[in-house]
């Protein structure tokens, strides 16, 4: 187990989920060394005696500062990615660049430093089948399959990149006795998730952003292929309790592969989208409700896209060990929706100067 008073490095500590995680170490004690390419999501944490950080770019380090963090850590969290899908068809090799190339540098700098690595993946690696509607089937680490679409439907270039990616950081361990753990995370949702976008064609965050933006900016809240696939949502909270419990237990969860979800909190993209909608009309019940429209994935992410049925997680890796989600969908909603409504209504609020 590694004890409190260790050293943790961050990469893509300052992200959605690092800057949670970075927090919550933080409070446990340990001394964390983050590396992003910017620090603003924790820029409140950064005064703190037990936290260093590097402002890096990995694809730009001329100076080594990889190679040095990663010697000076006791765990390496590696959560540097390209992680949405619109990414992954706008620019595929680049995609694969930072997901595969860049972060295989990682594991090799762990693999000479005898650093334990706990790697993030991604739950696309399912990829489109596994999980179909009305089966009691979910996504096991150890069991299913991992098949993606044909090679025209370069959306699954991610996926790839991540398989690749698990293999090799396996392979080290086979032949290099690297200590490791995978997370493959499921759809966390929480403040500080993604960017916003005023206008519908300012961008395509993923969906919770996207929809937060269109109930806040008044425009479409938008159905890709009608909204039927399905997906798990859990909370940041609970995601970052689960990393915790990784970390420390690491004889448990060494050479595992680990998901992080909450399968009981499974919607459709649909009816998440209405649930958005009922919790904005009970805290701003005089505002109007945008419109919903269908679009075909073509039209919303571009040529390449193709999408699963439903991607719903095999947890018991965790639940078996103690580790339960405390949030349902609407609490999780709820909070993350909190944040977002404050944050406008107090952009929007008069000046009193």
């Amino acid at each position: 187990m590694i004890m409190s008073t260790g050293t943790v490095a961050l990469f893509g500590g300052a992200g959605f989920i690092g800057s949670h995680l970075t927090e919550r170490l933080l409070e446990e004690g340990y001394h964390l060394v983050v590396v992003d390419i910017d620090s603003e999501k924790i820029e409140d944490l950064l005064s703190h005696n037990r936290i260093d950080f590097h402002e890096l770019d990995i694809r730009q380090d001329d100076a080594g500062t990889v190679t040095s963090v990663v010697e000076s850590a006791d765990v390496v969290f590696d959560l540097i990615a390209y992680a949405n899908p619109k990414q992954y068809v706008d620019m595929p090799l680049e995609v694969v660049h930072l997901n595969y190339d860049q972060n295989l540098r990682l594991v090799e700098d762990c693999v000479e430093t005898d650093t334990r690595l706990i790697q993030f993946s991604t739950s696309e690696v399912y990829g489109k089948i596994g999980n179909r509607k009305g089966d009691d089937e979910v996504f096991s680490e150890d069991g299913s399959d991992l098949i993606m679409g044909p090679v025209e439907n370069h959306r699954w270039i991610y996926a790839t990149a991540k398989q690749l990616l698990e293999r090799m950081v396996h392979a080290h361990g086979l032949e290099n006795d690297l200590d490791w753990t995978i997370i493959r995370p499921f759809n966390f949702i929480g403040r500080e998730m993604d960017y916003l976008i005023e206008e519908p064609d300012a961008g395509t965050p993923r969906v919770f952003a996207s929809f937060i933006s269109a109930l806040l900016y008044d425009h479409p809240m938008y159905l890709v292929d009608g909204g039927e696939n399905e997906r798990a949502f859990t909370h940041i909270s609970d995601a970052v309790e689960a990393m915790v419990y990784i970390l420390e237990e690491a004889e448990r969860y060494n050479r595992e592969v680990v998901n992080i979800g909450t399968p009981g909190n499974e919607t459709s993209i649909h009816d998440f989208a209405h649930l958005m909608r009922d919790i904005y009309a009970d805290r701003s019940p005089d505002g109007d409700l945008p419109p919903i429209e269908n679009v075909s994935g073509e039209e919303f992410y571009g040529a390449g896209y193709e999408d699963c049925e439903r991607r719903i997680p095999d947890a018991t890796k965790l639940t078996d060990a103690g580790w339960e989600p405390q949030y349902d969908l609407r609490e999780t909603l709820e909070e993350a929706m909190s944040y977002y409504l404050e944050k406008y209504e107090r952009a929007e609020a008069p000046s009193l100067d």
